[in-house]
């Protein structure tokens, strides 16, 4: 009993880090995944894929103004290299020609404001990842989430439903401090990107198809399917966020960790477990608790099921991004990113066509697939280097 009480304590001593990162973010998922299943149940479905809408508008402006910021601050803040204050200059200034550009666009001041919140949320979280402060991360994220329910709730009972995300901008901008503070603690050195353009611009890029492939797909769903069933698949996504928290909490302990040369096999192993059991419940659970707790969202059902697939190849795909990014191979991320972009996009237009927004659901799922497949056989590829080299 003795001896299995010192080795919880052990383990619990050597995973603290693992622990704040845990914490910060289930409670951050819990919060907000709570109050985005009450926001559907009191939008209804059309409403609530005009909100999706909104906000992929507003993360899309941002994405192009990132320049790859996220895991590029990461990767070199955890490396010391004083790289913060030129990225951010960059990121801003694009941003506000992004937020001008959307809201000539969209006419839709809130759009906006989102894109600079979204932008500020991302520094933010990189710089304090990259500098291992992952205590000060799970503080300042629930700090976050709860802002963003409250705030959220107030806007929309005097606005309606552009006010959940005029709150959920506001909120994000509760990481500008971290930013601007930085500002005075390093110099803006345009000259120290030089020998790192080719991983900065590697990473945009990678930034880019991640948009395009979480993000693009409400743009096009909308139009051709109309906002009531964006509002089913948006749901569906939703459910997806909540079943990748464990790979998600993985991804952003061990690339900082990666970046150093701190390999963390074996919590990436039980992660990808984890995702089996959690894809298991996904499918049978959702027939059961969809009629019950969204009865208006029936169509969500069949999408769910078929979108838990996708919780598998997605914890592999963190697990070894974060360990070719860590090792600054971003241009392998970069092929294997715009593989699922392809796939999705192209599904998207066909299966789509021919199936429905169910067929929209099995393209992520294959893209997915194809993606994981993809880099399974690049560490393999680069692992029998490394071998080669090592006789």
């Amino acid at each position: 009993m003795k001896l299995g009480w010192n080795f919880i304590r052990s383990l619990l001593d050597n995973t603290k880090d693992v622990q704040h990162v845990g914490i910060g973010n289930i409670a951050g998922k819990v919060i907000v995944g709570i109050f985005w299943f009450y926001m559907a149940t009191v939008l209804g479905s059309e409403n609530y894929g005009q909100v999706s809408y909104l906000i992929a508008l507003g993360s899309m402006g941002a994405a192009i103004s990132m320049v790859g910021t996220s895991n590029t601050l990461i990767v070199y803040t955890a490396k010391k290299v004083p790289i913060e204050s030129a990225l951010y200059s960059i990121a801003l200034i694009l941003g506000t020609i992004a937020a001008i550009v959307l809201y000539i666009f969209s006419s839709n001041i809130i759009v906006s404001i989102f894109v600079f919140g979204y932008i500020f949320y991302n520094l933010g979280v990189a710089q304090l990842l990259g500098n291992k402060l992952y205590k000060k991360y799970a503080i300042i994220l629930i700090i976050q989430k709860i802002l963003f329910v409250s705030l959220a709730l107030l806007f929309y009972s005097i606005i309606g439903f552009e006010g959940v995300v005029l709150g959920f901008a506001l909120s994000m901008l509760v990481f500008s401090y971290i930013v601007l503070k930085e500002f005075r603690n390093t110099k803006i050195d345009f000259q120290i990107l030089k020998p790192r353009f080719g991983f900065m611009i590697n990473n945009y890029a990678l930034t880019i198809e991640k948009v395009l492939n979480g993000q693009v797909d409400k743009l096009i769903i909308a139009p051709i399917f109309g906002f009531a069933l964006l509002g089913n698949y948006a749901l569906s996504i939703q459910f997806l966020s909540i079943m990748l928290i464990i790979p998600s909490i993985v991804f952003q302990y061990t690339l900082s960790q990666d970046a150093t040369g701190n390999l963390s096999k074996k919590i990436k192993k039980i992660s990808i477990g984890s995702s089996i059991i959690v894809a298991c419940l996904g499918i049978v659970l959702s027939p059961v608790l969809i009629p019950i707790i969204f009865p208006d969202y029936v169509e969500a059902i069949q999408l769910i099921q078929i979108i838990s697939f996708m919780v598998i190849p997605s914890s592999i795909i963190l697990a070894y991004n974060s360990e070719l990014l860590g090792k600054e191979k971003s241009r392998f991320v970069l092929i294997g990113q715009g593989i699922s972009v392809s796939v999705y996009l192209g599904g998207l237009l066909t299966l789509g066509t021919i199936i429905g927004i169910n067929g929209v659901a099995i393209s992520l799922v294959l893209s997915g697939i194809c993606q994981a497949i993809f880099y399974i056989i690049v560490i393999r590829h680069l692992k029998n280097q490394e071998a080669l080299r090592s006789n």
